[in-house]
């Protein structure tokens, strides 16, 4: 495998967040715990951030090549689940200075999810809609989604995350519709 090394130093990096923050790793304590030297360490990351983010990237990748679901709903709870089981990876990872890896590895795993819900409601319309407006819709949600998952990280609360999740995917329901619908001055006299 050529990209062997990475591989270990993501291992390594969440077997290290697992026990404390980001900020409490440095380059040394990882490339001991891989067996990796400095110098590869540094030949694919320019720091732990950057490594931090491309595990994330690759988690995502992995996520979501297994699982095909059209059902965003089954999305988001599957993202729940990963979250659930990579807890304090997350926890620490939000909470040491990287909100930013987290938050787009929640927008890059849900956006796919979201957008075929809202391409499905587009098509059921009886108007075509514009694909800069499905777009639209679908950021809106996937932002939403992403919102609700965070406050959960920030809370640390094993369970709380789950009544919100229900909640959001209540109160959302039917709304990718009625964006689009919005967003293209349709249906206005139907919806009165």
């Amino acid at each position: 495998m050529p990209n062997a090394a990475k591989y270990a130093l993501s291992l390594s990096l969440k077997k290290l967040l697992s026990n404390h923050g980001l900020d409490k790793i440095t380059v040394k304590e990882l490339v001991e715990d891989c067996g990796v030297n400095r110098q590869t360490f540094y030949y694919y990351f320019r720091d732990i951030y950057d490594l931090l983010e491309w595990t994330f990237q690759e988690d995502a990748e992995h996520f979501l090549k297994g699982t095909q679901h059209e059902d965003w709903k089954q999305g988001l709870w599957e993202v729940m689940a990963y979250l659930r089981e990579n807890r304090t990876l997350v926890w620490n990872a939000y909470h040491s200075i990287s909100h930013e890896a987290v938050s787009g590895f929640l927008k890059r795993t849900l956006h796919p999810f979201i957008g075929n819900t809202v391409e499905a409601e587009a098509a059921d319309l009886k108007q075509p809609v514009r694909q800069e407006n499905i777009e639209f819709a679908t950021d809106i949600c996937t932002l939403m989604a992403v919102g609700i998952i965070t406050e959960w990280i920030t809370q640390q609360e094993p369970r709380g995350g789950e009544e919100r999740l229900e909640k959001f995917l209540v109160a959302i329901n039917g709304s990718a519709r009625l964006m689009l619908q919005n967003l293209e001055g349709i249906g206005a006299e139907t919806s009165r």
